[in-house]
């Protein structure tokens, strides 16, 4: 290469090193846009040493994280009691999917059921199952607070088939174990083949006892003492 065009793509390189940083964060920027998260949340933001469970399961969380980071699709199932920190750890590895690229989509699993039953109810069904299994990354959130009958379960379960049929991520957060879940749907077998298909490639995180919110209570409490 003459010393001429070494020298431009030298002067260049500080250019087009930030021309294509500047496009990235055009891109996750656009894509956490596109998620919804409502709250932005990130892994360096959560406090694991504050409960034995999630320091338990930290090392296993933060390998699948860094495994979003670098382009995998994430599949993950939260399951403990309300306060724990399931929404913010669902809502970073989806962070760190919009980072490395990835399309993501966070939702209740409520608002799935009520626009999958309206879109029914004026016959455009095909439309709203596209939306919820487009992108590589669904987070559904909240699954058990609302219970589903038989119609809303299967409705619940075309979307949980065909994202595994596709191979895309889901990842879902839930107060009830597994056992449980059909206290969450009308039909016991729509419970378990919807369980099979989330927990088939999935990693699962449990988490019990203290939660975060009483941690910080007690925490308060204990330093006014």
């Amino acid at each position: 290469i003459p010393s001429d065009q070494r020298w431009l793509a030298s002067a260049m390189k500080p250019w087009i090193d930030t021309e294509l940083a500047s496009r990235r964060s055009a891109i996750i920027q656009r894509r956490t846009q596109d998620a919804k998260f409502i709250r932005n949340q990130t892994v360096d933001q959560f406090n694991f040493d504050y409960n034995p469970t999630t320091r338990a399961i930290q090392k296993d969380y933060l390998k699948l994280h860094q495994r979003t980071l670098e382009g995998n699709i994430p599949h993950a199932v939260f399951v403990g009691n309300t306060g724990l920190g399931k929404t913010h750890l669902g809502r970073a590895l989806g962070f760190a999917a919009c980072q490395s690229g990835q399309s993501v989509l966070f939702t209740r699993a409520s608002q799935i059921v009520n626009d999958l039953a309206t879109a029914k109810a004026i016959h455009n069904m095909e439309r709203e199952l596209r939306k919820y299994r487009k992108p590589q990354l669904l987070i559904v959130d909240e699954l058990g607070y609302v219970t589903m009958d038989t119609e809303a379960g299967n409705l619940f379960f075309q979307v949980i088939s065909d994202r595994h049929d596709r191979g895309l991520g889901t990842i879902v957060t839930t107060n009830f174990a597994f056992g449980n879940w059909n206290q969450i749907f009308a039909a016991e077998s729509t419970a378990l083949v919807i369980v099979e298909r989330l927990t088939a490639n999935a990693e699962v995180f449990y988490l019990e006892g203290e939660s975060y919110p009483q941690h910080q209570k007690r925490k308060g409490q204990n330093q006014k003492k």
